[in-house]
């Protein structure tokens, strides 16, 4: 990584902070993402500096949140206009029915929506929603999707064992009897989605997926897929939930809805919704909710709507909203990738991206994409390792399982930094072999 030089002082703060901070760090994803964990001092645009007077050009956005940059002129304004009214009020606000219409004008099918702070609430909020509607307890994830740190979710996303239909627990602290009703299976398998479905259909509650495999090597859904796996639990009476955390807001405006033109019972958003304040919401036909309407099911949280999360979202749909911006994005986006590759064959390094221009992760050693969880073992993390400690230390800070982010705020300038740190970094990476 960084040499010890450039990160003394986020050493110190790291030491300092394992002394009262139960890890050091405040999620445990984030403890071993570089040698020497960074602490932030403040960003701006498409950069992190940090506590060592080191700029970097972020393409972390704060594990995807920061859509639209740090320190974003019109969020900022917006906030500090709050500030003076009041923090969170426990009842309505004119401005929650304002982001309401906003997302049911920009996403297809979505017609109510509830309001929640993480990704991980919303999708249980969606989880109940669908179990109350449909009277029964079963629920369907695949290997690999990530839903939440809660442990009725938290099944299978890196399996170790050869069964593919195996309910897998992946960390300690998971009772078997917390995932007992989370039935498993393979992504991008229709066919083990039927026989499923022939068997049990009439216990599943839900069927919950990442539309794009984000959280596990960015794979993409075979053609098909996904209109088949709405139609399927249409058939069967269950409910077709799409965790949109990540590609809602993101791929397109509309998200997968728009993107991929499906239209599943539920969605669910967070992360770039609201440009990196905590804020998740629950979107879909209005039948859905009417669990909610006739109190056979309760949707509550003491922060629900509360105004800044609320009104940064305003914000940055409405940023997002301006014309040209994905097209940018996504132009943005396979720029690097097609730098990315081109730079790799030069070294001699087979490199493969998935996923699209706002979204994608990096897959070293392997010549083709890969399409569910088993294929994403496949690639080389070790050199991908050594990949991004060289990038690191040419002034871009990535993630460390190879997903890039793109914002509004990567321009040109930050794109011909970038390729160049790609070049540079791809030597280094084969000397350091």
């Amino acid at each position: 990584m960084a040499s010890t030089e450039t990160t003394s002082r986020s050493a110190e703060l790291y030491q300092r902070a394992c002394r009262s901070l139960a890890t050091g760090v405040s999620s445990s994803l984030r403890r071993f993402v570089t040698e020497t964990p960074l602490y932030i001092d403040h960003a701006d645009g498409a950069h992190f500096y940090d506590v060592d007077g080191n700029c970097r050009a972020d393409y972390t956005l704060g594990w995807g949140p920061l859509i639209v940059g740090s320190n974003h002129a019109g969020i900022n304004a917006a906030v500090a206009k709050q500030l003076t009214k009041g923090y969170t009020y426990g009842c309505q606000h004119v401005a929650e029915i304002e982001l309401a219409e906003l997302i049911v004008e920009s996403v297809p099918g979505v017609e109510q929506v509830i309001f929640s702070n993480t990704g991980t609430e919303a999708i249980q909020s969606a989880i109940r929603i669908a179990r109350a509607h449909t009277g029964r307890d079963k629920i369907l994830k695949f290997e690999g999707h990530y839903h939440g740190w809660l442990n009725n979710v938290l099944v299978s996303y890196r399996p170790k064992s050869e069964d593919t239909t195996l309910a897998q627990p992946t960390c300690g602290g998971q009772p078997a009897s917390e995932y007992a009703d989370t039935l498993v299976l393979p992504w991008n398998d229709i066919d083990a989605l039927k026989d499923l479905f022939a068997l049990r259909g009439d216990e599943i509650a839900c069927v919950l997926t990442e539309p794009i495999l984000a959280n596990s090597g960015s794979c993409m859904p075979k053609p098909g897929y996904l209109e088949a796996l709405v139609e399927l639990c249409r058939e069967h009476g269950a409910v077709s939930i799409f965790d949109e955390v990540i590609t809602g807001f993101r791929i397109a405006l509309g998200g997968a809805r728009e993107y991929f033109g499906v239209e599943p019972d539920l969605s669910v958003y967070g992360k770039a919704l609201a440009g990196g304040f905590t804020m998740s919401a629950v979107g879909g036909r209005a039948e859905m909710f009417e669990v909610l309407r006739d109190q056979r099911t309760i949707h509550s949280g003491t922060y629900n709507g509360t105004t800044f999360n609320i009104i940064a979202a305003i914000e940055t749909i409405r940023e997002l909203r301006k014309p040209g911006t994905y097209e940018r994005m996504n132009a943005h986006g396979q720029a690097i990738a097609e730098a990315l590759t081109s730079a790799a064959a030069d070294v001699g390094l087979d490199v493969v991206v998935s996923g699209v221009g706002s979204v994608f992760s990096v897959h070293f050693g392997v010549k083709q994409a890969p399409r569910d969880y088993r294929d994403t073992t496949r690639s080389d993390m070790q050199t991908y390792t050594r990949f991004r400690a060289a990038m690191l230390d040419n002034g871009v800070q990535l993630l460390p399982d190879a997903r890039w982010y793109i914002g509004t705020q990567h321009d040109e300038a930050v794109l011909e930094h970038v390729i160049n740190a790609i070049e540079s970094s791809m030597k280094d990476t084969v000397r350091c072999s």
